[in-house]
């Protein structure tokens, strides 16, 4: 891609301040955004598998969650939520090997391509981008790690009202009546199903419950907490 480009510059601002590059030093990610192409998913596109195998994707802009599917049900569940600075697929990047995942876009996304090769590269010439890219990866394997044990341990409730927890915006100088939710506050009933490992009718009848009882507020899709100390007591958290 030339530096000259407006989706260079684009994809430059977008990756500076992300976890992964803002530790990079600016002529190494300038290297990584030349050694791309940008391309667009559109909400809702298949993407073949076959085709994601080969090549790591830079999430430049949009939400994307990545999913799996039984064969035999049909049901899936979404492994993680990616957003701006997040790659995708890293574990072809770690053995090789391929990864039967299905990435959903969720809005149109604005992404960098590069073959998986030339990303292997990048971890061994530069070790700024080595030493990033390992707490990166451990923060995507704690988040699975997570899932399952509350999978396990936690009924539904409590996994949807940790789901909302995770994306809250919780701050102590907060002066409305309510705290914002970021990245899943426009998500359907079915996304928010996959992301906790349940079914559409399971989350929309949770969601019913936490609004009635004053803890959330969810209108259009838009969602917001009320009572943020009901919500950490759903988490089974103590203030």
């Amino acid at each position: 891609m030339k530096q000259t480009n407006s989706s260079f510059d684009t994809s430059y601002k977008a990756l500076r301040h992300t976890q992964l590059f803002k530790d990079v030093k600016e002529e190494i990610l300038k290297t990584i955004i030349n050694d791309c192409e940008p391309i667009e998913w559109k909400k809702g596109e298949s993407i073949d598998s076959n085709f994601t195998n080969r090549y790591l994707f830079i999430l430049i802009s949009g939400k994307i969650k990545i999913t799996q599917i039984n064969p035999q049900s049909g049901r899936s569940v979404a492994l993680f939520l990616l957003h701006t600075g997040d790659i995708y697929d890293f574990l072809p990047l770690l053995d090789e090997k391929e990864h039967l995942s299905f990435p959903v876009p969720l809005e149109t996304c604005q992404l960098l391509r590069t073959p998986i090769e030339t990303a292997r590269e990048w971890i061994n010439k530069y070790p700024e981008f080595n030493q990033a890219i390992l707490p990166y990866l451990g923060d995507k394997i704690r988040e699975m790690e997570s899932f399952s044990v509350s999978m396990v341990f936690h009924d539904t409730a409590t996994r949807l009202a940790n789901l909302i927890l995770k994306y809250t915006k919780v701050c102590k100088d907060n002066h409305t009546e309510h705290y914002s939710v970021d990245l899943i506050n426009n998500l359907s009933h079915e996304s928010l199903a996959e992301l906790i490992g349940s079914v559409r009718a399971v989350a929309t009848m949770q969601l019913k419950k936490l609004k009635e009882e004053g803890t959330i507020i969810s209108k259009r899709g838009q969602l917001a907490v009320k009572n943020l100390e009901k919500l950490l007591h759903h988490c089974d958290i103590k203030q």
